[in-house]
């Protein structure tokens, strides 16, 4: 039962997967002037919806008040929350480019479990590279690719 196409990149952008500044700090727990403060400081970026309303946050936005909100909480300086919080960004934003560019398919078995597909291997273009994962572990095999 195949569950996700090529490519699903286009649904994800036409979602508004947005919240305003009251909604982000009940979700994160950062009072509304350190959501401001830390937009003035670059950690975060708001858009506006062309019809002029409040601003709005995406969800990595969110993801990273919350990570820096609990990180101050810990004991964190602001400045090695932002460092930590912008690594995370760049290594997440690498597993989206990896899925992006080398996912080929993607599969639930009938046992529930969930096979993906990266294709050719670069250095061994006659097999697949296959990820399979339950809900508790992960195994990589080397398929003789079907043409």
């Amino acid at each position: 039962m195949k569950i996700v196409g090529l490519d699903t990149t286009h649904l994800l952008k036409k979602l508004d997967l947005s919240i305003g500044i009251g909604e982000a700090s009940r979700v994160s727990g950062a009072t509304l002037t350190q959501i401001r403060y830390w937009e003035k400081k670059g950690l975060l970026t708001s858009f506006h919806h062309s019809d002029g309303r409040n601003k709005r946050y995406s969800i990595q936005n969110i993801i990273a008040m919350t990570a820096i909100k609990q990180m101050l909480d810990d004991g964190y300086t602001l400045a090695k929350a932002a460092e930590t919080v912008r690594a995370r960004q760049h290594t997440a934003d690498r597993l989206r480019l990896i899925m992006h560019e080398q996912l080929k398919s993607a599969e639930i078995d009938e046992d529930g479990i969930s096979c993906f597909n990266f294709g050719a291997i670069e250095n061994d273009p006659d097999y697949d590279l296959i990820v399979t994962a339950s809900d508790t572990k992960t195994h990589l095999t080397k398929v003789k690719r079907q043409d």
